[in-house]
Order: structure tokens, then sequence, then C-alpha cells
């Protein structure tokens, strides 16, 4: 099972993630992540030089969880109900989707800091594809090995599930008004517009978000908004 061993190097964090047959490197300068080759990193580190600070392991059983609750929530949803992406009940779904935010966000928080004491939280606004939306900042996420870091990333989808079971079980009769928390669930979950579920998918194959130049996000986003709105305009026509 992978680890990450963790380092402070003169006003640097160093980890190191320790896999089956390689070493990954990442060095967090200020607010900057990065991650060298080996060769690159015995350039620029005098590995004599590193204070461990912590050991971190891996375990994939909170992830695998949190993808059997959101799974299992959004197929008790469509058994049970119609999806629409629109209808007369519009502004009521936004306000319990804006408070369903705070929970979604708060749970990427509360995940982050279980595993990562140390992380500084940052909270911000930006547009996927047409749609608003609020973020954390879950960088130091990079210091997790790699179940654990998907398990920051779906910690929002499964409080939005969470949130949809309850009200499904104890209040049925705001059923009605669940259908944005199900698209919102279906867009940060999938892994076709970049939000949380693309991030697990790209963790499970050990990559990391590398920033692009601004034209190439735009494009890469507006490819990305219009499978999932079509996504979505399918999920709603065959239920």
């Amino acid at each position: 099972m992978d680890s990450i061993d963790i380092y402070n190097y003169s006003d640097c964090k160093v980890g190191i993630i320790n896999k089956k047959k390689k070493k990954n490197y990442l060095i967090k300068m200020e607010n900057d992540f990065f991650f060298p080759s080996k060769e690159v990193f015995h350039q620029v580190v005098d590995t004599k030089q590193l204070k461990h600070v912590q050991r971190i392991n891996d375990n994939p059983i909170v992830c695998l969880t949190m993808c059997l609750i959101i799974c299992c929530s959004l197929l008790y949803y469509f058994f049970n109900n119609s999806f629409v992406i629109v209808d007369r009940n519009f502004i009521i779904s936004t306000l319990i989707l804006l408070f369903n935010i705070v929970i979604h966000e708060c749970s990427h928080i509360l995940t982050l800091k279980m595993f990562c004491h140390e992380s500084k939280i940052k909270m911000g606004f930006k547009f996927i594809f047409i749609y608003p939306a609020f973020y954390v900042d879950t960088s130091y996420s990079y210091f997790l090995p790699k179940f654990k870091r998907i398990a920051v990333y779906l910690a929002g989808n499964t409080a939005n599930c969470v949130f949809i079971l309850v009200s499904m079980i104890f209040f049925p009769e705001y059923n009605k008004y669940l259908y944005l928390i199900v698209s919102n669930t279906l867009i940060n979950f999938l892994p076709i517009v970049k939000s949380d579920g693309y991030y697990a998918f790209v963790s499970l194959y050990d990559k990391y978000s590398i920033a692009k130049s601004k034209q190439a996000t735009y494009i890469e986003d507006f490819v990305r908004g219009m499978i999932m709105f079509g996504f979505l305009e399918l999920l709603a026509f065959i239920t």
C-alpha cells in the first residue's frame, strides 16, 4: 500500500510518496506545489537536511465506502423519482441547493483536516463551464497518499448523497425539490466536467492537477461541459 513521508526543508515542505516500484516527489514552496522528477529532486534538495514530520499510510476503505454511498443514493433516487433539469419548483430547489453547497464544502474541509491537520483552508468562487460554483482549495491533499486524497475529493458528494437519502426516507414530501442537488452531484461525481469526480478519477492513476493555459482550460471546460449537459438532458428524457 502506498504511503507518504512528509519533511520540513528550509522554508519548504517536502513529500516523498512511496510506491511499490518507485518514489514520487512533491515540494511545496509558499503557495505553489511542484512535482519534480527524481533527478531534479536530488539536484535541488539536500536530503541530509530533511527533517521528518510524519508518515501517512494509505487505506482504501473510506473512499470505497464513499463511492458506495454515492452510487446507492443516486440509484435509490432514480428508482423512486423522475429526473428533471428544471421545473416550477426551481426557486425553492435552488435555496435548498445553496444550503447543501455549504454542507458539501464543509465536508471537503473536515475530511482534509482529518487526514492532514496542518492544511490551510482557502475557499473561492468560479465557473465550471456555465455552472457557478464555490470551491475549497484542496491542494494540501497532495500530501496524502492516493486513496485518502480520493476520499477528500469525494467527501462533498458523499455529504450530498447522505442529505438526499435522509430527505427521501424521512421527508419524502420534499423529493420534488431534490433534483438540483442530484444534478450537482452528477456534475461533481462523474469524471466528465473538471470537478470532484474528475480529480478523484485522475488521482486513482496517481496523477495530479497541472495548470494549463487559460485558452486550453476554456476549450477543455467547454467541451466537457457540453458533454455533461447532453448527458443530463438524456437522463431527464429516459427517466
